[in-house]
């Protein structure tokens, strides 16, 4: 742990700070000590592709009203989000998934517009954490 948190602690505070808001770091470094920062940018690849599926298997479901379904996709969602730190995504889904679950249709159409920005903003703050530590 020790190696890991001295790599992110080295790394500039401003982008520290800025993806900081995205994601959280603690989690980052303990997911870096259990894999490796080669292995990273892999993860965030399938992390990218799967959630991008995962994104528009909601999308159908809610067309389809299929609240059952739409649940499953949005707790895969969050459980990946949360290996991440994504917080915003993480609690973003759960609140979906909780919404559907309950049928709430209406709060689960008010939510899914949501997800794009947030799974964006977690792929480009995955991608910039990356790139940082290879350099």
């Amino acid at each position: 742990m020790q190696i890991m948190s001295s790599v992110v602690e080295s790394l500039d505070k401003q982008f520290v700070k800025s993806i900081g808001g995205v994601l959280d770091l603690a989690i980052m470094v303990r997911l870096l000590e259990d894999t490796s920062v080669e292995f990273l940018p892999s993860l965030i690849e399938v992390f990218e592709i799967e959630s991008a599926q995962r994104l528009e298997n909601i999308q159908t479901n809610l067309k389809q009203a299929d609240m059952s379904a739409l649940s499953v996709e949005a707790h895969s969602l969050k459980g990946t989000s949360a290996t991440f730190g994504a917080e915003s995504l993480r609690s973003l889904s759960e609140r979906i998934e909780k919404s559907a679950k309950a049928g709430d249709s209406a709060t689960v159409e008010s939510l899914v517009p949501e997800i794009p920005a947030r799974l964006e903003a977690v792929v480009t703050a995955l991608k910039e954490f990356s790139s940082k530590l290879e350099s």
